[in-house]
């Protein structure tokens, strides 16, 4: 499957904003000018991107952040990395404390980002959705946590939370 390499993230970069109602908006407009193969190589981008962080040490954070995480939750959260932009994706990727800067709600979560795509081939092309079988191993990579460690594990994002909290 083809891919928009640095396209993707220019596109997702774009959107990027405090709103997540306008967000998906900004979305929508600039991938309703795609065309059917760009629409499906947007789509294949996001789901290795999803895939690339689909690693013990992020639904660490995530199960932080979200006050728990379950798988799709986590899938969810991916979602909401990945829409958060190139800079904070990566920094995330490289270490997940990063996003202790990056959160602002005691909540991290954008599962209709995930779907802008497909929202937009269907309206579009007036055909389904063309399911290419994604799907994540078994297993995330890295190191499986114990839920009693992960305050321990993420001072910064647990510091972080309480502070929302208390707000």
């Amino acid at each position: 499957m083809e891919t928009l390499g640095d396209r993707f993230w220019q596109i997702i970069d774009a959107t990027v904003g405090p709103d997540m109602d306008a967000q998906l908006q900004k979305l929508g407009d600039t991938l309703v000018t795609l065309t059917r193969e760009e629409l499906l190589a947007f789509d294949a981008d996001f789901w290795r991107a999803s895939l690339a962080a689909y690693r013990w040490d992020l639904w660490g954070a995530a199960y932080v952040i979200n006050g728990g995480c379950s798988d799709d939750g986590f899938i969810d959260f991916r979602s909401w990395l990945i829409a958060q932009g190139k800079a904070v994706y990566d920094a995330a990727l490289a270490e997940p404390e990063s996003l202790a800067g990056h959160i602002v709600e005691d909540f991290a979560a954008f599962e209709e980002f995930a779907y802008v795509v497909i929202d937009v081939f269907e309206a579009k092309f007036d055909e389904d959705w063309p399911n290419h079988g994604q799907g994540f191993p078994p297993e995330p990579e890295g190191t499986r946590w114990e839920e009693d460690a992960l305050d321990d594990l993420f001072p910064k994002i647990t510091a972080k939370v309480a502070e929302l909290e208390d707000m």
